[in-house]
């Protein structure tokens, strides 16, 4: 049964989707594990790109083909049935993607009908934040990790994530303004808990739901000084594990993931010594990510 991570953060450019797409790869090309990859980042859709460059040349044009996550969303809004069925992408090498909807911006609990019941309002918006956990109920056992790259915003479709995934994740740069929202991030998940606990007493249900656990923030383009951080990020990293947790391993900034990423590729296949260097620092950092998000 797959263990679902959401990678969440609440500001954009601070390696998410960087740090979502090599987790994956080196799960699948180091650890042998089957992973499932959801692309929820409706305004870029990165990780979509680097498995399928032809995907990022059109985001945005036209309507994307076949069953996405958006539909899901869809069905609910206009009363259907709802359905499970989604469009999976083989990308080869033990890895399948769920691409990215641009349509995924228009999802919010302001288009659920409305009623004057109380009840069953509860109801729609409890199903609203279920709508992604009913799609993978039924792939949870292809896979053994499911990983969500998500928008970089608190939205409605965060919140859909945060009540599917076992474990957050939230990548962040070691400077102030980056990890401020780290705790915006801790906050939320704490907020869809407690939400989904008063939702659930209101109404007298009980559909085996567990609180969602923020499990670390994860250092990205890290700079480093004599192969040890900075002196300012090292206190940021100091402030970030006093406030939380936050993953022992970082990846720092280098051409080694710029020519990775402008040749749509993972940085465990560029050549280099900086290349080579991040390569390393991803595989530990997958490795502590078995051993946190299990």
């Amino acid at each position: 049964m797959a263990v679902v991570v959401g990678f969440i953060s609440e500001k954009g450019g601070v390696g998410k989707t960087t740090a979502c797409y090599h987790i994956a790869v080196a799960l699948s090309r180091y650890e042998g594990k089957r992973v499932l990859v959801i692309d929820a980042d409706y305004q870029r859709g990165g990780i979509s790109g680097r498995f399928f460059p032809r995907l990022i040349e059109t985001f945005g044009i036209g309507m994307p083909a076949g069953t996405t996550l958006f539909n899901k969303f869809q069905q609910l809004y206009s009363a259907s049935h709802q359905t499970p069925d989604i469009d999976i992408h083989p990308c080869g090498g033990g890895i399948d993607l769920v691409p990215a909807d641009p349509r995924l911006s228009t999802v919010s609990v302001d288009k659920l009908p409305s009623t004057n019941n109380i009840r069953e309002n509860n109801m729609l918006l409890l199903s609203h934040m279920k709508t992604i956990a009913f799609v993978l109920g039924g792939l949870r056992q292809n896979y053994d990790y499911i990983l969500i790259d998500s928008h970089p915003e608190v939205s409605d479709v965060m919140r859909s994530i945060i009540y599917v995934a076992d474990h957050c994740v939230s990548p962040v740069k070691l400077d102030r303004q980056s990890s401020i929202g780290v705790a915006t991030v801790i906050g939320e998940i704490a907020n869809v808990n407690n939400d989904i606990a008063m939702i659930r007493r209101s109404l007298g249900v009980e559909d085996g739901y567990r609180d969602t656990r923020f499990s670390g923030a994860m250092g990205m383009m890290a700079r480093e000084y004599g192969e040890e951080l900075k002196q300012s990020e090292q206190l940021e990293y100091n402030r970030l594990r006093r406030s939380g947790e936050i993953f022992s391993n970082y990846v720092t900034e280098g051409d080694g993931l710029r020519v990775a990423a402008a040749n749509r590729q993972p940085v465990f296949d560029v050549p280099g010594a900086n290349a080579a260097k991040q390569a390393a620092q991803f595989r530990a950092l997958a490795k502590e990510f078995l051993r946190v998000c299990l």
